[in-house]
């Protein structure tokens, strides 16, 4: 049976702003309308449009309007329902014009869903993408980790395409940050401890050695979400994936640990990142005196400032000894 979906069942919201979009009128309603989930359990089932499921909340006006709209989208919805509304209707004074559609030409960013497949979180403005923030991370425990990955990973670039600035954690959990390797390595050994001398636990053990010794920061990020949907699998075989948030990171939160941006770094050899603001906050002159007046020229174009972009282009191809020294003088300015 498929599931009926209103105000006390709409994850996210991401129905109601669909709603909103297609009635605009009916955005003044949903402003007032007390939509939290405590609203509804302390109601009496004849409260309910459908008492039997406890759905279309009829109890004040705000509501009754918020539950007729919700009902233009639901099926397999008894004619006993569509009376009980209509009676709400008259009784609040609610207008049907309300629901009259406003001719809008649909775009392609009004249909970039972040859960597409389930249609569900859509993103078609900047105030979209920090609705979108908050919901997700209000429902997070709720997802799958599959939906997680997927729906943080969307918001990520939905908050590119409109200049949106998320917080440090929601980069983390769309898989956009560098992965610290140490830190990844002592969640592998606590996995590992958790699962005893076990096939699993040694699988956790060896992830865990793979990553011993090797550069301090890890960015390649088609292969940090494999290892996040590897660990997943084994977590679930070890039975701790209940303790996600409690005692473990989940496998997103493991593997992405750190807030450093994978997109805002720079890759100066192994075992050493930095970030672009403050390569590019340099002075023409330090570079100089780093690389030479010759190579320094080629990240300038007026031969005063530095050209941002051609030093971050330039500095990962630099040869290995010349590579050391920069290294070296940079580590004072991370």
């Amino acid at each position: 049976m498929t599931t009926v979906i209103d105000q006390t069942n709409d994850p996210g919201y991401s129905r109601l702003r669909v709603l909103t979009d297609k009635f605009p009128t009916l955005k003044e309603f949903s402003k007032t309308a007390n939509i939290a989930e405590d609203e509804f359990e302390k109601l009496a089932d004849s409260a309910f449009a459908w008492p039997a499921q406890r759905k279309f909340p009829v109890h004040n006006k705000e509501h009754a309007a918020l539950s007729i709209a919700y009902r233009k989208l639901a099926s397999n919805v008894p004619a006993t329902v569509d009376a009980e509304l209509n009676k709400a209707a008259e009784l609040y004074g609610i207008e049907k014009d309300i629901y009259v559609e406003s001719p809008t030409e649909k775009t392609a960013s009004e249909e970039y869903w972040l859960l597409p497949e389930k249609s569900r979180y859509r993103v078609a403005s900047a105030d979209d993408v920090k609705y979108a923030e908050t919901a997700l991370r209000h429902k997070y425990a709720e997802l799958t980790i599959e939906d997680r990955a997927q729906t943080f990973s969307r918001l990520g670039v939905a908050a590119k395409r409109h200049d949106v600035t998320l917080s440090p954690s929601t980069y983390k959990l769309a898989g956009f940050t560098v992965t610290s390797t140490r830190t990844l390595k002592d969640y592998m050994d606590a996995r590992s401890a958790a699962s005893g001398d076990t096939p699993i636990g040694r699988a956790f053990s060896k992830i865990a050695q793979e990553f011993a010794g090797k550069a301090a920061m890890w960015n390649d990020r088609q292969l940090q979400i494999k290892l996040a949907s590897t660990i997943h699998g084994l977590d679930k075989e070890a039975g701790i994936d209940k303790y996600y948030g409690t005692k473990l990171p989940d496998p997103m939160l493991t593997v992405f640990n750190t807030e450093k941006i994978a997109e805002d770094q720079v890759s100066l050899g192994a075992d050493f990142m930095m970030d672009k603001s403050k390569l590019a906050a340099l002075p023409l002159d330090f570079w100089k005196d780093l690389l030479g007046d010759d190579i320094a020229a080629e990240i300038s174009t007026d031969g005063q400032t530095v050209n941002p972009e051609a030093l971050y282009q330039l500095l990962p191809t630099l040869p290995a000894d010349l590579m050391a020294i920069a290294q070296k003088q940079l580590a004072a300015y991370r």
